[in-house]
C-alpha cells in the first residue's frame, strides 16, 4: 500500500473571528462595511496587506484545474492554499452539525470576486461568510483571503 498524506489545518478560537466587536485598527473586520453577496452571504474588506493579486490568481488557477472538486469540511477544520504572499482559507465554523460542502467553482468565483476585485487589489484582506455577523460563530463557513 502506498502511503498518502492529508493536510488539514485546525483553527480554533479567535482565528475564526471570535471577537464580537471590531475596528480596522484592531485588524479584525469592521462589520459596518460588510456587503451582501447573495441572499445569505456577506463579505467585508479589512486591515491592510501587501498580498499580490497575481499570487492569489495562481491559487485560483490551481484550484480551477479540477473545477468539479468538492471540498468537505467538518466543524472547526480549514482547507488552506498558500502561494507567495497570498493565503486562501476556507473554514467550517465551530459547532456546525453537518459538513460544509463547497465546489472548486464556488471557491474560485468568490475568491476572484469580491475578494481580489474589492479587497486584495485595494491593499486590504477580505472575508466572506454565510452570516452577516462575520465576527461571530454564526453561519457555517468563513472564506479568508490575506
Amino acid at each position: 500500500m502506498k502511503p498518502s498524506a492529508v493536510f488539514t489545518v485546525l483553527a480554533f478560537g479567535n482565528c475564526l473571528g471570535k471577537a464580537t466587536a471590531a475596528s480596522e485598527s484592531s485588524g479584525l473586520p469592521d462589520l459596518a462595511y460588510a456587503s451582501i453577496l447573495e441572499k445569505r452571504d456577506a463579505f467585508t474588506c479589512y486591515g491592510s496587506t501587501n498580498t499580490s493579486v497575481s499570487d492569489c490568481q495562481t491559487i485560483i488557477d490551481t484550484i480551477r484545474t479540477d473545477a468539479q472538486q468538492q471540498y468537505t469540511l467538518y466543524s472547526n477544520i480549514c482547507a488552506v492554499w498558500d502561494q507567495g504572499t497570498c493565503r486562501v482559507r476556507l473554514c467550517a465554523q465551530p459547532y456546525v452539525t453537518r459538513p460544509v460542502n463547497r465546489t472548486a467553482t464556488w471557491l474560485t468565483t468568490y475568491v476572484a470576486s469580491p475578494m481580489l476585485d474589492d479587497c486584495i487589489s485595494q491593499g486590504k484582506m477580505g472575508v466572506i461568510s454565510d452570516h452577516p455577523n462575520i465576527n461571530s460563530h454564526a453561519g457555517t463557513y468563513r472564506l479568508w483571503v490575506s
